[in-house]
């Protein structure tokens, strides 16, 4: 039984168990290497700077469709005889909603996406259950609230602009501010 254990005469070769080692290396880097492409390439999607793969290496605009024809009736164009539609009052555009467990965004949803111009009213909601302390860097805003509240501030400068949560310090949006 002993012997089963103790290896044959091969094992004991210095060439057999230098091959060994160099083979087992290049494998462990190999399997390395594909683990790190694999997360790389398929659980990056949701972030700012996710690598793509397209084969053409180049950008394609896809032209948009002219509108179709408005039917006679229809609010774009009312049917003979019928009074003119008063002139709507501008109603606001609802305020985007950032939702936060924890001091952070729902599990596998990511800092969420949020596109102004610069010089308008950046507004959008955070969503929380519990107090809740935040910063937007590069725009030196910090501010704390007790419940779900809408932010809203003038975008005086334009880029890109993380909410983090002071306490968790983890990005909950992203304020995406274009110049006019």
């Amino acid at each position: 039984m002993a012997r089963l254990f103790a290896g044959g005469p091969d094992d004991r070769s210095p060439r057999r168990r230098w091959t060994d080692r160099i083979l087992g290396v290049a494998i462990g880097i190999l399997l390395g290497l594909g683990v790190l492409v694999y997360f790389v390439f398929v659980h990056s999607e949701g972030t700012i700077d996710a690598p793509q793969v397209n084969g053409s290496g180049s950008t394609r605009t896809i032209p948009a469709e002219a509108p179709l024809p408005a039917h006679p009736g229809s609010p774009e164009e009312p049917a003979e005889g019928a009074p003119e539609p008063k002139p709507e009052e501008k109603q606001p555009k609802p305020a985007p909603v950032v939702k936060v467990i924890g001091g952070a965004p729902p599990i596998g949803a990511g800092p969420k996406q949020l596109s102004f111009t610069k010089g308008e009213k950046v507004r959008f909601e955070i969503d929380t259950n519990e107090p809740f302390t935040f910063e937007i860097k590069g725009l030196g805003i910090t501010q704390s609230i007790e419940e779900s509240s809408v932010i809203s501030f003038k975008a005086t400068k334009a880029g890109q602009f993380p909410v983090i949560s002071t306490t968790t310090l983890i990005g909950v949006a992203d304020l995406l501010i274009k110049k006019k």
